[in-house]
This record gives structure tokens, sequence and C-alpha cells, in this order.
């Protein structure tokens, strides 16, 4: 499941932020390989490491900032995934939406 997120040598940041030369399996990671879409610089959607479900991520600003992210929302259903999202205000992009509306009803399953 996650080979269809992760595209080695892109990076998983806009280019606004730091880079990393490397690649990370910790969800809390700016670096993290499967980030399926940045929605803002302080939110974004991953899957799990497991596979298993899409994780609403809030990157924190607490000083020091770390640059870790955190959980805010674990879906399994695609709808249920946009609903989070646009209940937080994140889908005003149509580009962004589009993403979502791509992705398969259930994580795991066939688009």
């Amino acid at each position: 499941m996650l080979e269809q997120f992760v595209n080695t040598g892109t990076p998983t940041l806009p280019l606004t932020t730091r880079h990393h030369s490397y690649t990370s399996y910790r969800e809390r990671d700016d670096c993290y390989a499967a980030v399926v879409i940045h929605l803002t610089q302080r939110w974004r959607i991953i899957v799990c490491k497991d596979g298993i479900q899409w994780i609403l991520q809030q990157r924190s600003v607490a000083p020091p900032n770390t640059g870790t992210w955190s959980g805010k929302s674990y879906p399994t259903t695609r709808d249920a995934l946009i609903a989070a999202c646009s209940g937080r205000g994140l889908l005003s992009d149509p580009s962004a939406r589009q993403v979502l509306n791509d992705l398969p009803d259930r994580i795991g399953g066939a688009a």
C-alpha cells in the first residue's frame, strides 16, 4: 500500500520548507515516506506505517518547533477523510480536493 505514495527522490515537503536527504518511516517526521498530500504548511495526510488507515496530521508549533507531526484523525474511508479535512477548512484548494477524490473508497481497496 505504501508503495503507491512513495516517490523516491521527491521531497515530502513543499519547496518553501526544509528538505531532507533521507526518507523516514516514522510517521511524526517531516520526511516520512508515505505522505499523500500537504494540505497546508501545517496540515498533511499520510498513510500509516501499516497501511490500514490514513492519518490527518498537524505539525507542532510549540517552541522549540521540533518539526514533529501529530495525528488528529484516523479515517479508513475516503468519505471520512474528506469530512475530517472539510470540517477543519482544509479543502479550499481544488487540486487538494481532487487528490482526495482520487483515493480509493476504503484504504487498501480499489479506486
